[in-house]
């Protein structure tokens, strides 16, 4: 397998070169407190609904009716259950599922906002 080529060189004070990091995303970025607190309600998901059965595929507007739900309860102040949490879920799998369809490894069919 080869590896990956920008054409770009980002020279280091110690001599070392490597490709450059711009438009690969910056994952030293990502705030890891609120990523275990998703992680979290991954896991708690997988319990109650099966191991990556969201996988399977919904329809994008589930993912949003559910978010902001979710939110609505955050800004009334309820705290039944991790709220904000549940939020983030629906939308990083509503990111997650519209890739998928753009990818074609889910039907267009689910793809019911725009």
């Amino acid at each position: 397998m080869k590896i990956l080529d920008s054409g770009k060189r980002q020279r280091f004070p110690t001599g070392s070169v490597r490709d450059t990091r711009a438009g690969k995303g910056r994952y030293d970025l990502l705030p890891p407190e609120a990523i275990h607190a998703v992680a979290l309600h991954f896991e708690r998901g997988a319990k109650k609904y099966g191991e990556s059965n969201w996988l399977l595929g919904q329809p994008l507007s589930r993912y949003l009716d559910s978010a902001l739900r979710h939110i609505f309860h955050v800004l009334a102040g309820h705290h039944d259950e991790p709220h904000a949490e549940a939020a983030a879920w629906n939308l990083l799998a509503f990111i997650e599922t519209r890739a998928r369809i753009k990818h074609k490894r889910l039907p267009k069919a689910l793809e019911d906002v725009r």
